[in-house]
């Protein structure tokens, strides 16, 4: 295990980062591009450089098998990652870009599966633009202001997120777990929710914005 080190404008693709262990280490403006991370652990960790406002960039890392933990990842760049079973826990990701992140592991070029753990994560102002991110858990994130356009997180479990800011009409939320959720201003009439599953509280939510009025909701 490394513990309290400080990386600095480095590139690490000069280090064998596989299966390795961080913990409470600092990495400012450290660029990861195609480094592989699989099974790499990190907690308690910084990538951001709050001086500058920018964060470290995984551009085509391997992520497979990674978790970060209570790190801050403000800003990262993710682009383009190859992350099927990575782990992202009570983390700051707030302005992340996702973007051609891949999560799946494809079985043939018409079938795959996911697999992620993004859970209790602060994903506020995040890019997930076009992910694919099905029957994953991925609950209790604050999702505040993300652009989710063409994202697909069928049969995911939600429960329990923050979703204010959010254009519910550009997602995939097919047979999700939305229970415990803040809402924001989505709007039954507009959004596909076939096998979504709500609270009771958050049908006569839904739909007093339709101007229909619950008697006896619980």
């Amino acid at each position: 295990m490394t513990e309290n080190q400080t990386y600095c404008d480095q590139t690490m693709d000069e280090l064998d980062l596989r299966d390795a262990h961080f913990h409470r280490c600092r990495f400012i403006r450290c660029d990861f591009t195609g480094v592989d991370l699989s099974e790499t652990q990190f907690t308690d960790c910084s990538f951001y450089d709050d001086s500058q406002q920018q964060g470290c960039c995984f551009q085509r890392a391997t992520l497979r098998e990674s978790r970060f933990l209570r790190c801050d990842l403000t800003m990262a760049d993710f682009k383009h990652i190859e992350a099927m079973g990575c782990e992202i826990r009570e983390c700051k990701a707030s302005g992340a870009d996702f973007r051609g992140a891949s999560f799946m592991n494809m079985i043939t070029s018409r079938s795959y599966f996911c697999r992620a753990y993004l859970s209790k994560n602060n994903f506020s102002y995040a890019n997930f633009q076009n992910v694919v991110l099905e029957k994953c858990e991925l609950a209790e994130n604050r999702w505040t202001g993300a652009s989710l356009l063409g994202a697909n997180f069928s049969g995911s479990d939600l429960s329990g997120g923050e979703f204010q800011q959010i254009d519910w009409r550009t997602c995939n939320v097919t047979h999700c777990d939305l229970t415990n959720a803040e809402l924001g201003d989505l709007n039954i009439r507009q959004v596909d929710l076939l096998g979504v599953k709500i609270d009771v509280w958050q049908q006569a939510q839904l739909l007093q914005r339709i101007g229909l009025i619950v008697v006896g909701a619980v």
